[in-house]
């Protein structure tokens, strides 16, 4: 019998290996899978609105259901509408140059505000009231029963008892006070019974009768509820016309205060302004001032005059000189000397003479009389034309000195006319003061006297800045109850009221529900998902057989894949040695060992399956197989390793069962015992071993397997099994220095599948 098992010690079996397996961090004993991601998943929410699709369509039929029941046995009531247009001046019949508008200087917000509000006044409402009667009809009739303060006094529970003392007189003093001021809190202060019930009718009315402002305009709709639709149309119109004469009382009374107001300081300004007058007229004789306005005054007028004549002068006095320095110094470039036809023509012959001149210079001496000649009649031109030129200097001088005399001249009466304003100027500021005062309390009269005649003319009109545009017709169908609104405000409150269940039921909810929570959470790889098969009663035997009896089945296909899940988990291929366990019984445990057993049987490989689970065995059952000699027989030492194997009906598939339930099952797998079984069956052909090993919390077996057997399979089952209940087992199994290969997750449906990759 070898005394080794995979390389070590057959009495070394229980020693502690380091971890190993796919997606496990290499840190030793007792290594803890990472911190759950808080993250929010919009998958994960997907999966668990389709997971509880029909408890959310039940919560949403229920809400539906209850609106319509509802909106069903609610009285219906009609809206009606009225609609006014407030402006911010009112139609005046007669138009005035100034108006006096209260709502002139109010912005649009503020203006509309204020009608608002207005609309809403207690006013309105108790004349609407009393106008409809709406005490009497119209308005709800479940209003609660008013009860005066003192109608009913309640005995104080602590009349008669002796009085305490200490603490308990405290107490009782401060739970007097409380309930006092609870009593007036919700007690009115006044016990007139009249008083009491108009302000419930009030507060009816504000209830059914509603105002808005229509959006980006200056008009407001009226709008009231009530069960009868004629009542409904009468309160809307009513409120508009009542609101309209409110108005107009309100202008009435402004405008009589406003006239009589004015026609007070009417009076005052007019004893003002003839005193004013008087004292003009006055100070006008005493000073012999004779003046109509300042338009007219005649030494303004002479000074103006004057000021206009002297720039004018002064013009041309500057043009005289510029013409003298010019005649005076180049007199042949002299404007005068240039338009003097004398002068040209002299200067035309004196020309022709020099062209003479030159001409016979050419043929005749200096000397030759003829020479002399020409030479006499140039010289001759040529005095006449200085003569022309003195006397056009001559001219040019005296109009020069003209305009000077005449510049000093009026320069000097401008100068004593302006002796003469200043002299008037002081002696009339006194004068100028009287005739402002004058103007000020005639236009001040003025205004006054027109504002009285334009009020009177208003209050006769009676003005009005409200109209109504629209008045409130008979509603046809009733407003509410909404059906459509409410139906959908009851589904959505059903769905939303799902939801929270669907929330808190998966809060609650501790198990695996998704596949891919698996390696998110637990950090070891999903080696296989195995659909939920549907069965009729107990058919555990038959469902763990269908990967031999229909191999084209999802069940034979999803244990296929887990097969070849193994095959590529470590680098030599699958294991040769293999426990399947799960988290506790009843998880597909043992299903899950048999179907992974036949899976290898049927590559043609010679494959044993052991029930190493000798508390609870079950493959026997599952296989139809007699359990009288076992794994416990040979452990105990009672039986020999070639008696246990038994064949089945699958090719190259044998088994052994677990014989008697022994009183210590875990004392005989601490033993080297299961390492020489295994060791014998490989040394016999074995190529696989698997071995359905017990659940690992609560029982020690579990642990003592895995320390035995190199690679441990985890299976646990969809919504069933818990995440806590997991992370126990498995931290129980880092602790003994296991960490399993994978996890295969049984009994899923499309729901726990949903999304994953």
């Amino acid at each position: 019998m070898p005394a080794h098992h995979n390389g070590q010690p057959a009495q070394q079996a229980l020693a502690m290996r380091g971890n190993y397996g796919l997606g496990m961090p290499n840190e030793g004993r007792g290594a803890e899978p990472e911190a759950e991601d808080d993250t929010i998943d919009l998958r994960d929410i997907w999966r668990l609105i389709v997971k509880h699709k029909w408890l959310l369509v039940s919560m949403a039929t229920v809400g539906l259901l209850a609106a319509l029941l509802l909106s069903f046995i609610r009285t219906p009531l009609y809206l009606a509408s009225a609609t006014v247009q407030v402006d911010k001046r009112a139609a005046r019949v007669v138009q005035f140059g100034q108006e006096a508008d209260a709502n002139a200087d109010l912005d649009d917000r503020t203006g509309m505000g204020t009608q608002l509000e207005l609309l809403q006044s207690r006013v309105l409402a108790e004349r609407v009231i009393d106008e409809l009667r709406l005490d009497r009809q119209g308005l709800p009739q479940d209003l609660p029963a008013t009860t005066a303060p003192g109608a009913e006094e309640e005995a104080d529970p602590t009349e008669g008892e002796p009085a305490n003392t200490g603490w308990m007189a405290a107490a009782g003093n401060m739970l007097g006070k409380i309930k006092q001021s609870w009593d007036k809190v919700r007690q009115p202060a006044t016990d007139s019974a009249e008083r009491l019930n108009r302000e419930q009718v009030i507060a009816a009315f504000d209830k059914t009768v509603t105002m808005e402002l229509v959006r980006n305009s200056r008009m407001i709709k009226v709008n009231a509820e009530n069960a009868n639709p004629q009542l409904a149309a009468r309160i809307a119109n009513s409120v508009t016309q009542t609101f309209i004469a409110l108005n107009l009382e309100r202008r009435l009374e402004s405008s009589s205060y406003a006239k009589t107001f004015l026609e007070t300081q009417l009076g005052l300004t007019k004893a003002r302004l003839e005193e004013s007058e008087r004292k003009l007229n006055q100070f006008a004789r005493d000073r012999n001032i004779l003046t109509l306005d300042e338009k007219t005054n005649v030494v303004n007028q002479t000074f103006t005059d004057f000021s206009t004549a002297l720039a004018k002068v002064e013009q041309e006095r500057f043009k005289a000189e510029s013409e003298y320095e010019t005649m005076r110094k180049t007199p042949d470039t002299a404007r005068q000397v240039l338009d003097s036809k004398t002068i040209q023509d002299y200067k035309s012959q004196r020309s022709k003479l020099d062209a003479e001149y030159e001409q016979s210079a050419k043929i005749y001496k200096d000397d030759f009389p003829k020479m002399q000649q020409l030479r006499a009649q140039i010289n001759d031109l040529d005095g006449k034309i200085k003569t022309e030129v003195s006397s056009i200097l001559a001219s040019v001088s005296n109009n020069f000195e003209m305009t000077k005399r005449q510049e000093a001249l009026l320069r000097s009466r401008l100068d004593e006319t302006r002796r003469q304003i200043v002299q008037g100027q002081d002696q009339s500021v006194d004068y100028n003061l009287l005739k402002r005062e004058v103007d000020t309390n005639r236009e001040l009269y003025n205004g006054l006297l027109q504002q009285v005649k334009q009020v009177g003319v208003a209050g006769g009109v009676e003005s009005n800045n409200i109209q109504v545009v629209d008045k409130a017709e008979v509603p046809l169908f009733p407003h509410k109850p909404k059906i459509a609104l409410n139906t959908a405000i009851g589904l959505l409150a059903g769905l939303v009221l799902g939801l929270g269940l669907v929330f808190l039921m998966e809060s609650m909810d501790d198990s695996i529900k998704f596949a891919d929570e698996v390696e998110k959470i637990l950090m070891v790889p999903l080696l296989g998902v195995i659909p939920k098969i549907k069965q009729k009663g107990d058919q555990a035997a038959s469902m763990a057989l269908q990967a031999q009896h229909d191999p084209r089945g999802h069940f034979a296909e999803a244990y296929r894949s887990v097969r070849t899940a193994l095959q590529f988990s470590t680098s030599e291929g699958a294991p040769r040695r293999l426990v399947v366990t799960s988290t506790a019984k009843n998880e597909g445990k043992s299903t899950t060992a048999v179907a992974l057993a036949i899976n290898f049987a049927q590559l043609g490989l010679k494959t044993v399956l052991i029930d190493a689970d000798m508390r609870n065995p079950t493959i026997h059952k599952y296989l139809d197989l007699g359990n009288t000699n076992g794994l416990s027989n040979f452990l105990s030492g009672h039986s020999t390793a070639g008696t246990l194997p038994q064949v089945t009906e699958v090719p190259n598939l044998h088994v052994i069962t677990a014989g008697p339930i022994p009183p210590s099952p875990v004392d005989l797998l601490t033993g080297p015992k299961l390492g020489e079984l295994m060791d014998l069956l490989q040394a016999d052909g074995v190529q696989f071993i698997i071995l359905d090993g017990p659940p690992v919390l609560g029982l020690a077996d579990a642990v003592v397997l895995g320390n035995q057997v190199p690679s441990v399979l985890y299976v646990a089952q969809a919504s069933l099994t818990r995440k806590s209940h997991i992370k126990d087992a498995f931290r129980r199994l880092r602790m003994a220095g296991i960490v399993p290969r994978g996890v295969v997750l049984t009994k899923t449906t499309a729901q726990n599948t949903a999304y994953y990759t």
